[in-house]
């Protein structure tokens, strides 16, 4: 695991267990993630830090 993979790991360690990476883009990777409370496999969309700062919504 990158230093990257395993910092998401822990930031969602109470929710979801990453499995693998699936791919990555131009704005984002999708992991593969086990849902820990319900018990199902799901993608977990991390845009890359560059764009969350400009994303960031505004109150």
């Amino acid at each position: 695991m990158t230093e990257s993979t395993e910092r998401l790991s822990s930031a969602l360690a109470d929710r979801y267990q990453i499995l693998s990476r699936l791919g990555e883009g131009g704005m984002a990777t999708v992991f593969l993630a086990e849902d820990l409370k319900h018990k199902r496999q799901v993608a977990v969309k991390v845009l890359k830090p560059e764009l969350a700062a400009v994303a960031a919504v505004e109150p």
